[in-house]
């Protein structure tokens, strides 16, 4: 959720707040969607996503859980479920920043997109490391504090939430990427800390083999193994309590917290909603050394500590407006309710024992009945607002002459004022721009009435809104139990619950539809199958996305969600393959029963993955020949190449260098080996992958791996005499379609009982890999004879495993065969996007939410040294000598 200007506030002061912690032997509670971003943006260092950098980013989550192990921490990774209604207008606004990233289609503004895979390849890594994990219904970040508290552990996470909340913090920017090794005497007087080399066998740490020792402190010399020496490795990191922020340096009542973090504002209720509070209690002479928040921060810390909770809060109350003060009674009495529920599904979902006093906790409405007799408690009296003297509190600085102070007032009054046009702007822009209906009405939820708060004449808090309550209580249990386990995507919570998909855009083409807008038919399989378990059947969703043209988010409906005639969906009774079959039949695959019975001779972990890319490239007309072999390449170096060289070295520079001699010694030696000039005449099954598995040679891989490296790396171009990194929009939206096609049929498969091994997507695909294969061989006239010549001219096995499985996906596309690429002419002539007669679209109201766009071609590419046009005899002439 997040508090705002706290984490600025505490870093800047971390001396006082933060205090040096080792981590080791301990258990550890994870904000799973915060680390799973925090990942990311390392594993950014290593591969740069474009949309999905899955292997890179796996690697970097499996590797911070190997160094949790080091350090005998044991992890409880909490995920996040659902979005709660008060949530949807900042998702809305998340979702148009995201959407203006992605119109200049510039390389570094739009590399910060969360991949749309990203969160289950985040579970992926947390299943092959053995990490414990649950997704929780709705936000987890009460969950995650209250299960830290019940086991007396830290919590990690960089959520300014947990600043405000009774726990161990520590803030994931601390952690050092170092795993330390100390041994120390009893006393702790003498000991000495060095580096673990991590690569090493597990015998080796035990014996402490392969610890570089950088300092020591003491008199004596310390040995590992002796009697009296403790040895143990750590992580190094800062830890924050909540004692930190209310003992005696500030003096804050811990009751007074849940007030702290609502006049501080967060995601769910705007800062010019107590504006007025604000300026009731605004001061007078200003500091021009700190901003406008971290003043605020400070007057409101001050303030709070003269009055008590009850007189507080009555004060907070009476200066909002009218129609805001439920909003902000609702923030208080949430708040609240977080800090004093104790009930911890997850603590009872791992298994784990209560290691603190049990405390019957109080009921919400118990709650909610306790802060109202408080507040009618309190005499008028008690209810005066002071002006704080900030001059009184803030760091002191020297005298200043009158001038000087008055133009620090003027520039602060102008700070006061930027920083409420920002606050309107982010209001503003978190509306559509056609005034859709209330959000409110996005979500309709079972509620109960309010009761009247009177102060004197006029009441507190009226009876006019009403308090959503969000629980999984009506979740059907064969749902929950997957649900839980994060065994499908977090948005089915959103379908099941509210009736709700909100479409988060990948890196595409914002002057087209959005890139979902192919994987309708499944969408709306997941949801009736969803619906299945409700007594009222419905058929009609909301479906938030970007709006086409434009760059603002809309509402739209999905109609007819329903499953096809005669067929039903029982979970007692799986594995169901019809409902897959059905969905591939009524997408238009001719030999839709064929496919069915043919796929179950491909590798299991292959199946679906070939699934989606024959019902990507049936439905989507601007998918080639082109882009399968590029995906099919892709799935040969991150299964094959990769595995054989056991070295993910991904800098181009450093790998040739280190295997200069090798490779030039590999290619005389190829040279008079037998190649392969046919394709092959054998079908794609498990046996062939097996052979091609474990036949491929080290010397093989290394060759292809010389060409393919490249292709991880952004290729800059000569624009106008600079050197510029810019991507082709229209073939990004086509890998877009393809990534949600991948996406849907992930969610659909564990619904009906895993018919097929669900994808992973790290082993499978890589989007800048695959996009920069396909810019290099779109205008190619033979695409095999490319591959045979120039990518895999000596790695004759990995070119007939391309040949056989493109002709796998051309059996049941045969349309593949006769698209071609379209080139640019000089106008930059566009044509009008082609529409599919068996696919169902997606049905809206209103119709012209979903205007038909137009369909920016891609533009021609010259590359690919020493390749030999079919259709040029004097291109043979590039390899003589």
């Amino acid at each position: 959720m997040g508090v705002r200007g706290l984490t600025t506030f505490i870093e800047k002061n971390a001396a006082v707040y933060l205090k040096p912690h080792e981590l080791h032997d301990t258990n550890l509670v994870i904000d799973g969607d915060n680390l799973c971003v925090q990942l990311f943006k390392r594993s950014q260092k290593v591969g740069l996503a474009l949309g999905g950098n899955y292997d890179a980013y796996y690697r970097t989550v499996v590797d911070f859980f190997d160094k949790l192990q080091l350090v005998n921490v044991v992890p409880y990774v909490l995920l996040d479920g659902g979005y709660e209604s008060r949530k949807i207008a900042i998702v809305r606004y998340r979702m148009q920043q995201r959407i203006l990233k992605m119109k200049g289609f510039h390389v570094p503004a739009i590399n910060s997109a969360t991949p749309q895979m990203l969160r289950e390849v985040f579970v992926d890594a947390m299943r092959e490391s053995g990490v414990a994990f649950m997704r929780c219904a709705f936000e987890a970040d009460d969950e995650v504090a209250i299960l830290a508290r019940k086991l007396g552990c830290p919590v990690l996470s960089y959520d300014s939430d947990f600043y405000i909340h009774d726990v161990q913090y520590i803030p994931y920017v601390t952690l050092s990427s170092k795993v330390y090794r100390k041994v120390s005497d009893r006393e702790g007087e003498n000991f000495k800390v060095g580096i673990v080399e991590r690569k090493q066998t597990k015998k080796a740490r035990q014996r402490g083999d392969g610890v570089k020792y950088i300092a020591q402190c003491g008199d004596q010399d310390v040995v590992e193994g002796e009697g009296d020496v403790e040895t143990y490795s750590y992580l190094d990191c800062c830890l924050y309590t909540i004692d930190n922020l209310t003992g005696p340096h500030d003096q804050l009542g811990k009751e007074m917290i849940p007030l702290f973090a609502v006049l501080l504002g967060n995601d769910y209720i705007e800062r010019n909603v107590l504006r007025a509070f604000y300026e009731a209690i605004s001061t007078g002479r200003v500091n021009r050394k700190i901003n406008q928040q971290e003043r605020r921060l400070k007057v409101i810390l001050k303030w709070l500590q003269n009055h008590t909770f009850e007189s507080a809060t009555r004060a907070i109350i009476r200066h909002i407006k009218g129609e805001q003060k439920q909003q902000v009674y609702r923030q208080i009495l949430t708040a609240i309710r977080g800090y004093n529920c104790e009930d911890c599904v997850a603590l009872h979902y791992f298994g784990l024992q209560d290691q603190t006093a049990q405390e019957t906790p109080l009921e919400d409405d118990e709650i909610e009945k306790d802060l109202q007799t408080r507040l009618g408690a309190i005499a008028d009296g008690e209810e005066t607002m002071e002006t704080v003297d900030e001059a009184s509190f803030l760091d002191s600085e020297e005298e200043e002459e009158e001038e000087e102070e008055e133009a620090a007032s003027n520039e602060g009054q102008k700070e006061k004022s930027k920083d409420d046009q920002e606050d309107e702007l982010s209001r503003h822009n978190s509306c559509d721009e056609e005034h859709d209906k209330d959000e409110n009405d996005l979500v309709q939820e079972e509620s109960d009435a309010e009761e009247i708060i009177m102060d004197g004449h006029e009441p507190l808090i009226g009876p006019e809104l009403k308090r959503n309550k969000f629980t999984d209580r009506n979740w059907p249990d064969w749902f929950k139990r997957i649900y839980s386990a994060a065994q499908v995507p977090r948005f089915l919570a959103d379908l099941i619950h509210s009736n709700l998909y909100i479409n988060y855009p990948q890196i595409e083409d914002v002057k087209r539809q959005d890139s979902n807008r192919l994987s309708g038919p499944i969408l709306r399989t997941v949801f009736a199958i969803l619906k299945t378990s409700f007594k009222v059947k419905t058929t009609e969703f909301k479906y938030v996305t970007r709006r086409v043209p434009g760059t603002g988010v809309v509402n739209a409906t999905v109609t007819d969600a329903c499953l096809p005639a005669g067929v039903v969906y029982d979970p007692a009774k799986l594995p169901n393959v019809t409902i897959l079959r059905k969905l591939f039949e009524a997408a238009g695959i001719e030999k839709c029963d064929e496919l069915f019975e043919t796929i179950r001779n491909v590798p299991s972990n292959l199946r679906l993955y070939f699934l989606a890319i024959i019902y990507w490239a049936k439905n989507c007309p601007d998918v080639n020949l082109a882009h399968v072999h590029a995906l099919v390449v892709c799935i040969l170096q991150l299964q094959i190449v990769d595995k054989a060289l056991k070295s993910l070295n991904r800098n181009v520079d450093q790998f040739r260098q280190a295997h200069r001699e090798y490779l030039e010694q590999q290619r005389q030696t190829s040279k008079t080996s037998e190649q392969s000039t046919g394709k092959p005449d054998v079908a794609f099954n498990r046996t062939l992958y097996n052979k091609l598995a474990s036949g491929t040679s080290r010397a093989s891989a290394l060759l292809a791996y010389d060409h393919l490296i490249q292709h991880f790396s952004y290729k800059e171009e000569e624009v106008r005499g600079r050197r510029k990194m810019w991507i082709e929009a229209g073939t990004m939206h086509t890998l877009a379609s393809f990534q949600s096609v991948c996406f849907n049929l992930y969610a659909l498969t564990p619904l009906l009982g895993y018919p097929v091994e669900n994808l992973r997507m790290h082993e499978l695909y890589n989007t800048l890999f695959v996009y920069n294969v396909y810019e290099g061989m779109k205008n190619r006239a033979d695409l095999g004879e490319y591959e045979r010549t120039v990518i895999f001219r000596h790695s004759p096995t990995l070119y007939a495993a391309v040949c056989v499985m493109v002709r796998f996906v051309e059996t049941y596309v045969p349309e593949l065969k006769s698209r071609t690429v379209n080139a640019k002419t000089g106008r930059a002539a566009k044509r009008k996007e082609q529409s599919v007669a068996h696919v169902q679209p997606i049905t809206v109201q209103p119709a012209n939410d979903w205007d038909e766009g137009k369909k920016d071609e891609s533009s021609e590419s010259d590359d690919g040294e020493g390749f030999v046009d079919v259709n040029n005899k004097f291109s043979q002439l590039l390899l003589a000598g």
